[in-house]
């Protein structure tokens, strides 16, 4: 029973460290387009677009921003630069080399894009922020709160998929509207692998064909969590060398600890029970739990527990398996 313990709690522990796999600067973004004169727009990149209801994190930086800027605005070149300023860490003015640049469509032609641009950043790494502008002087006259107060009242309810939303100032009254609202990264599907695997029980190695079918759940841009059932065809062979085929069902959960959607970093708990026997591998009744990891783009590794009635007649296994 201590082994059986130890392994549970060994489990708990590993879904309770996500947050030190997930430590990454590529993390999946909400998307705030604001709109405002032909002058000047801005995007807002966020973690979620909801944190900008519970605080006002960013209006502080944005503010703080502003009036630094205005103590060095004679410092500032007449046209075609990039501002970078990390929050209360550094404020960079940089020539850029555009010296025109055009969006051209069939509706409007021809339109220069703004000259020049201001990107601020979150050493918390909660916001990014993309201002262009033509003329400085927009840049400093923006009335930061009132902006982000309209937004705010203006977002959605909170989501958990990725999302794309567009305000704009409207012309008569001067109030901002959201004008466009879509997700902007995966959505919640269906999985089918397919694999093989080695296993090694009670000194005996068995080799297994496997299927399964799960469904994937989204979260902010990343396929977060997955729900699944598999089958584990296991089979031997004896001293005939006949093939003993013995056969597993399992259901099981699986979470992405990785914030990186090209780099997931799945752990989960299976729990898995004998739906057809032969030879004496193993008794009747059979379970097995498990804790499996993904160790490489299509390799498993998994520590596992075989056990009779309720965790009577306990023996560890192992299983190395390899994605189709």
């Amino acid at each position: 029973m201590k082994t059986t313990m130890h392994f549970i709690l060994t489990a708990i522990c590993l879904f309770n460290i996500s947050t030190v796999f997930a430590q990454s600067a590529k993390i999946p973004r909400d998307t705030v387009f604001y709109k405002g004169t032909e002058h000047m727009n801005m995007v807002i990149l966020t973690t979620d677009y909801h944190n900008l209801t519970k605080e006002n994190r960013l209006q502080l930086i944005l503010n703080d921003f502003q009036d630094r800027l205005k103590k060095i605005v004679g410092s500032v070149p007449e046209n075609a630069y990039i501002i970078e300023y990390r929050y209360q860490e550094q404020l960079d003015i940089l020539h850029s080399d555009k010296i025109k640049s055009y969006s051209l469509s069939e509706e409007k032609g021809m339109i220069e894009n703004f000259r020049n641009k201001a990107i601020v950043t979150d050493p918390n790494n909660s916001y990014l922020v993309n201002i262009s502008f033509n003329d400085i002087r927009e840049l400093l006259n923006m009335d930061f709160t009132i902006i982000m107060a309209e937004i705010i009242g203006e977002l959605p309810e909170k989501d958990r998929y990725l999302r794309y939303l567009e305000f704009q100032s409207n012309i008569p009254s001067g109030k901002v509207k959201l004008t466009e609202n879509r997700p902007s990264g995966y959505l919640d599907m269906l999985s089918l692998q397919a694999g093989v695997g080695a296993n090694v029980y009670r000194s005996k190695f068995l080799t297994d064909i496997t299927g399964e079918i799960g469904l994937q759940l989204n979260h902010k841009g990343i396929l977060r969590n997955q729900f699944y059932v598999s089958n584990n065809l296991m089979f031997a062979f004896d001293a005939e060398n006949t093939a003993i085929i013995n056969n597993f069902t399992n259901i099981g959960y699986r979470r992405n600890l990785s914030n990186e959607k090209d780099k997931p970093n799945w752990i989960g708990v299976e729990f898995g029970t004998l739906t057809k026997r032969r030879g004496d591998i193993f008794q009747p009744n059979t379970r097995r739990l498990g804790v499996n990891w993904q160790a490489g783009k299509h390799i498993t590794i998994s520590p596992q527990l075989y056990f009779n009635g309720f965790f009577q007649m306990v023996s560890p296994g192992f299983r190395i398996g390899i994605g189709l």
